[in-house]
């Protein structure tokens, strides 16, 4: 690692012509006492986000680092896989004690985020990430806070797993790429999710409940596209890849992924792989055999159905009881 540089920015770009500002702008104006740099992966956009990115690097030399990844024409690629990789070519080249991921689409509300982040990690070892609240920013002009939590807090994994959600772009984290690389299932599927369940292999987070982040929501985008049912798909492939990152905490992602087993159960014999695409094919692909055995409620057999009533009642016991163990710590101003 290169000492003069404390935080690296990861920006990931598909495509936004028209957002990739807001995001540099944000960063590049930040006010911190250190050196900080921006490493941009583009998923080989086709419109002029990638001539945008060349104009911020010429206003700002040295400081800004673009990496492109190729994309041929033609070719159907997997969104998640691709995602995945973009994220990890620019971790595994920063230079910084510290990272940060942004989606190019989204961007820091407050001046000070770096250097309150960075702060917080300088004090306490203990803490692998810092995480701070964000803004869920819509389309007509709409925000709400994306986290009810007000109250700053070090969390475990297992209290923040079994109810809690933070996108990437809110974590900065210890630049641990060298030592603990992703590798296999948890690579090829790099996102929100599995990114902060990663750091929490390593150490605890702290929470900061200010706003310094806007988090888009588009009424386009790939997951409000999405059916109930695919959410759900979706989120068991996440379940599948905890379990093979860190199989001794299966009992927390049961509890987590409750909602996800019951959409699919209550649903059960109603629908088949393609109302599942394209998880169904991807976990095929990836030999995911427990995201499989609960898409495979759509045809079950009787012993199935059993096993899967058995493991979502278990679960539906944990899920309430973390809900009531919140809903007391509101009630004692904890949370």
């Amino acid at each position: 690692m290169t000492e003069q540089i404390k935080v690296s920015v990861l920006i990931t770009s598909y495509n936004l012509e028209g957002m990739i500002n807001d995001a540099l702008k944000s960063v590049l104006g930040q006010e911190c006492g250190f050196d900080f740099e921006v490493i941009v992966g583009d998923d080989g956009s086709t419109d002029k986000t990638v001539d945008i990115l060349k104009q911020w690097m010429e206003k700002h030399p040295g400081k800004i680092r673009l990496f492109k990844m190729p994309r041929e024409e033609g070719v159907k690629y997997n969104p998640v896989h691709r995602a995945a990789a973009n994220r990890l070519n620019i971790l595994k080249e920063a230079k910084g004690e510290y990272c940060c991921f942004l989606d190019g689409d989204d961007y820091y509300t407050s001046k000070h985020r770096l250097q309150r982040m960075a702060d917080v990690l300088d004090a306490d070892p203990g803490c692998i990430m810092c995480s701070h609240n964000l803004w869920m920013v819509y389309e007509n002009g709409e925000k709400h806070k994306l986290m009810r939590a007000k109250k700053e807090h070090k969390y475990s994994l297992s209290q923040y797993w079994k109810l809690m959600f933070l996108q990437a772009n809110a974590l900065m984290f210890r630049n641990i790429y060298a030592q603990h690389t992703p590798e296999g299932a948890l690579a090829r599927n790099f996102d929100d999710n599995n990114i902060t369940f990663w750091l929490f292999q390593y150490g605890k987070m702290y929470y900061l409940p200010e706003c310094m982040g806007a988090y888009r929501q588009s009424e386009d985008s790939s997951w409000n596209k999405m059916s109930a049912l695919q959410h759900a798909a979706l989120n068991m492939t996440g379940y599948n890849v905890e379990l093979l990152t860190a199989p001794q905490h299966k009992e927390l992602s049961d509890i987590r992924h409750y909602k996800d087993l019951k959409t699919l159960y209550d649903k059960r014999g109603t629908y088949g792989p393609e109302d599942l695409e394209p998880f169904y094919d991807n976990a095929e692909k990836e030999g995911l055999a427990e995201a499989l055995k609960a898409y495979s409620l759509g045809k079950p057999s009787p012993e199935l159905e059993k096993e899967m009533k058995k493991r979502l009642d278990k679960a539906k016991r944990g899920y309430f009881l973390a809900k009531a163990r919140r809903a007391i710590s509101k009630l004692l101003g904890k949370y």
